[in-house]
Formats: structure tokens, sequence, C-alpha cells
């Protein structure tokens, strides 16, 4: 018989006892009414023939005991799928036990336990080979070849839940799974309500408060399916809803999607500077970002990427002037290498508190023009008491309203917004600075139906 066609037999063997072992493992998880991604059949291997059973096949599998400890089993089978005896590598000996079929029958066992467990033919390896033949035949790479799905010309996708399926796996060719996140070595995470400024959290700020990200990841872009003209990507962390086609089990699943609310402004040739205050606003320096990228729809606050001295990747919060988009100055975000801001320095960093940057940038230039390098948030910050110098944005003023006639909604009983905006300029022209967004809506709200509770 052709060797060839000896090889292709024995693989079609092997993928139909790897299919044959995959449906028993998922049939047990669905009678004991759970999913689990750990229990799987890692490889098939052909190890040869024997006079008296035939062809005899090596499958691996992964398994799971109940203390969640991942374990492997090696199972001798025949080409027809007959357990002829198994090795269960999660006990301390390594040897082999027969099926009840064939207990007693020693020569069999020793012949079983001197095969050279490497194989004459391996699954994964044939595959493997196949896949890179095919790709250097198309001039893709194996990478994008995998993504192309492989339908048997036998075998029709039979129900509407398969194909929806199929469809979800096409349409996410820009979403990361866990197993994939995990191999990244290159990111750094963010908590979604780390707090950038003292008032913004990271998911506010980038707008994505509604997408449920547990946690925000900086990746190096190549790490993407897609095809990536930024060095770095930003991706939110969350789980997903999964249906599995065979079953029909709902479970959920880790993925990670890139975040659409940022474009890139500089980073093609990096390494702009910027004026960064360190994370007690002590000391500002300047930084080479190696990155940069624009808040989609926000022509004022951007993020920065720089890499540390050691390689980590750094996150900056960067506010720069609306007129020209010039100069800048930015704080660290806290990371799992970076240490939280100082209250003071996010408080500097609000736009509500601190509407000026561009005077901010101005101030910091007329210092280092005077020979000063010591400069510090006291040194920028305009600390005057007066009122003039404390604007409040006509949108913020607004939003505030609305929580309060929200919050206390008799008041639009007895005032109009005029007066409660009237109330709130008061309130910051005593206190010379702007207040903390709830500390504005329960005292202006409070004082006010107090007052209007007089009248009535």
């Amino acid at each position: 018989m052709d060797r060839d066609f000896d090889q292709e037999k024995i693989l079609d063997k092997m993928r139909a006892l790897r299919d044959a072992r995959e449906t028993e493992i998922a049939d047990k998880q669905f009678y004991k009414n759970r999913k689990n991604s750990e229990e799987k059949v890692l490889n098939v291997k052909y190890l040869g023939q024997f006079d008296t059973i035939g062809d005899v096949y090596l499958v691996v599998e992964q398994l799971q005991d109940k203390d969640g400890k991942v374990f492997q089993v090696e199972r001798y089978e025949t080409e027809k799928g007959e357990v002829i005896g198994g090795n269960n590598k999660s006990d301390a000996y390594d040897f082999i036990l027969l099926s009840e079929k064939y207990k007693g029958k020693d020569q069999l066992l020793e012949q079983l336990q001197s095969l050279n467990k490497e194989g004459l033919l391996d699954l994964n390896e044939m595959e493997q080979d196949r896949l890179d033949a095919v790709a250097k035949e198309l001039g893709i790479t194996t990478k994008d070849l995998k993504k192309i799905v492989e339908i048997d010309a036998d075998k029709e996708i039979e129900t509407k839940e398969e194909r929806e399926a199929a469809e979800e796996e096409e349409r996410e060719e820009n979403v990361l799974s866990e197993d994939e996140l995990e191999s990244i070595s290159s990111k750094t995470e963010i908590d979604v309500n780390q707090k950038v400024t003292d008032s913004e959290t990271m998911a506010s700020l980038l707008n994505v408060q509604g997408k449920g990200y547990q946690k925000i990841q900086v990746i190096e872009s190549d790490n993407l399916e897609e095809a990536n003209s930024t060095r770095f990507s930003f991706v939110g962390i969350k789980q997903v809803k999964t249906k599995d086609p065979k079953t029909g089990k709902i479970g959920k699943q880790t993925v990670a999607e890139k975040i659409d609310t940022l474009e890139q402004r500089y980073g093609q040739s990096p390494n702009k500077g910027v004026d960064s205050l360190n994370r007690d606003g002590s000391q500002l320096e300047e930084k080479k970002m190696q990155s940069i990228y624009q808040i989609k729809g926000d022509n004022e606050n951007q993020v920065g990427i720089h890499i540390g001295s050691v390689g980590t990747i750094e996150v900056s919060y960067i506010r720069t002037p609306r007129q020209d988009n010039g100069e800048a100055i930015s704080i660290p975000i806290e990371t799992h290498s970076v240490r939280p801001t100082t209250r003071e320095a996010r408080e500097f960093m609000n736009r509500n508190r601190n509407t000026d940057v561009e005077e901010e940038t101005k101030r910091v230039e007329e210092y280092r023009e005077a020979g000063c390098d010591d400069i510090s948030i006291t040194e920028i910050k305009d600390n005057s008491s007066d009122v003039r110098h404390i604007y409040i944005d006509e949108s913020y003023l607004d939003q505030l309203v609305d929580e309060i006639l929200e919050r206390y909604d008799e008041l639009g009983e007895t005032y109009n917004r005029e007066d409660i905006k009237d109330k709130i300029e008061e309130m910051v022209e005593e206190r010379g600075q702007m207040p903390e967004r709830e500390e504005i809506i329960q005292k202006i709200g409070t004082e006010m139906m107090g007052e209007a509770r007089k009248r009535a």
C-alpha cells in the first residue's frame, strides 16, 4: 500500500478519534451542567501496529479534578476508538493501567510501556505543516490562514445556532480571547474606575462608561489580529455571554476589544515632549511621549504613552490648549507599575477647576525663561481667590442645575434655572475655588429647599 495514502488514512483516523473524544468530553460536561474550557483533547499520535489488535493510537487529553487542578491523561486506543489502557498523569506514578477487557494481558502491557510516545505520526504537527504549506502557496501568514473557516465538503452547518456562532466569530476579528491576553507580555493595566482627575474616572474620560469594561489595558498593537498603524492600542476587558453550538449551554468568556474613542495625534514619529508633573505635583519635567491619542470629540483632553526606564508602558493624562494644540501639561495615570497621584495633582488637572490650561503653560515658560527649573503645581496654578479667575464652563453649569433639579424636584416650583446658577456662582466666589460636584449639588439643593419652604 502506498505510504502517502497510508498517511492520509491515518491522519483521517487521528482526526476522527480527536473529534469523538471531544464530543464525549462535551457530553459529560453537558450532563453535569458545567462548561469547562480546561478540559479538552491536546493531541493524537499514531504509535504503530500490533499483531493482535491492529493500529494503536495515543489520545492525549487535559482534564480537571474537583479541586480545580489540571492534569493530563493518556489513552491508548484502537482505530475504532476502543480504549486499550490509560495513564493518569495526575498520579505520582507513571504507568499504564489496562482497560477491563485487556486486564491480565501482561505481554500487551509490556508492549505499550515500551512504545515511544513521540509516535510515528503527530496530528498537531501534521496539521500545522499543512497550514504552513497552504499559507506559503497563498502568500499569506499562517496566522491569517487560521482565520479562514474550513468547512468539510461532506458536512453542512446543521443548525441556526451554528451559523450564528460562525458569523459571530467572523465579526469578532478585533477581539482578543482570554488565552491570547495572558500570552501578551508587553502591556499595562488600568482600573476603569481609577480617578484620573478628582472628578473623572478612566471610563468617563474615554467615554466608555456603558461598555461593561472591567479594566483597560494598553498593549503593543501587533498583538491585535487586525492591521494597526499605531504602536499601541487601548483595549477594554469585559466578560461576554457565549453559547455552545453543540449543547446550547450559556456561559461567559473574558475578551478584549479595541477602544474606538481614541485617535492618534502623534506616534508615527514618536518622542514628542510634554511637560509632565510627577504623582504629587512637586516637580515638573519634560517627558518624551512615544504616542499621544486625542479623545474623540474633545480637543483639550489627550492620553499619552511613555516607555519607562525599565521598559514598562506608562500612561499619562494630558491637557493641552484648545487653540493650537501646542504646549501641554500631564500627570501620570495609576497602573500596576505606577503609584496613584495625589488629590492635589488630580484637582489641578480638573478642567472645571482650572479652566485655562493655556495660561498655565505660559507660566511654565515664564519660569523657565527666568532660569527656574524647580517648578511645581504651586508655581503653575493661580492661587487668587478673585472669582474672575474661576470661570465656570457653561455646559458644566447646566449639568449641575439639571442634577440639582432632578434630585430636589420641588425646587422648580419656586426657582428658575438662572436662580440656581446664581447660587452656584456665589458659592464658587465665596470659596475662591471650584468645590466637588457632589458638594455643590447637596449644598445648593438643601439651602434652596430650605428657603423655598420658608417662602411657602
